[in-house]
């Protein structure tokens, strides 16, 4: 298939067996695995939506947050893409169970934000150093050039995920395909 948009034989391999990991990957991640061994070992009566709640107010310098940004509901539901009142409903149970506060804001008193707890606070520490590890483990073969190389080549591979423009094209292409096909 990858050979009929121009590639050689090994690069359409390599194309095949990037598309074959993947799958394996988004396969774990839709299951959320880590998540769901992490809640039960910890808090059984949490869902995965808690702890992504939980992530989403947290504060990541990774993606540019600084502790002096507040987090709403409308945040939330935003970093996480889901419906405001969803949002709304999930931070409210994380609340009551004391993983996050309301505060008021102090940009704008009408405005309420929220705040993880020391609990929250825990949690979210616990599971991004595990997940370090777990991906330190992974790679621990390899040279500091060869994660430099990986990083750059993985950030520069992700960007048609966000390429809307290329993802529609791409749907069309597959809806002209299957327009031309024979009828069944």
């Amino acid at each position: 298939m990858a050979r009929s948009n121009g590639l050689s034989e090994a690069a359409a391999d390599a194309v095949a067996a990037i598309d074959a990991v993947l799958n394996k990957v988004r396969r774990s991640i839709q299951r959320r695995d880590f998540g769901r061994l992490i809640l039960a070992r910890i808090d059984p009566s949490l869902e995965v939506s808690h702890l992504d709640v939980i992530i989403a107010i947290a504060h990541n310098p990774a993606v540019g947050d600084t502790p002096q940004d507040e987090v709403t509901v409308g945040n939330i539901a935003e970093r996480l893409g889901i419906d405001p009142s969803r949002a709304s409903r999930i931070s409210a149970d994380i609340v009551e169970r004391g993983y996050a506060l309301r505060v008021a804001s102090q940009l704008d008193a009408r405005r309420i934000c929220l705040r993880l707890t020391a609990r929250g606070e825990r949690l979210v520490t616990a599971v991004r150093q595990t997940k370090w590890r777990i991906f330190a483990e992974s790679l621990a073969q390899w040279d500091e050039q060869e994660l430099v190389t990986f990083a750059r080549l993985l950030e520069r591979f992700a960007g048609w995920a966000t390429d809307e423009a290329s993802m529609r094209r791409s749907a069309d292409a597959v809806k002209q395909m299957m327009d031309e096909a024979e009828p069944v």
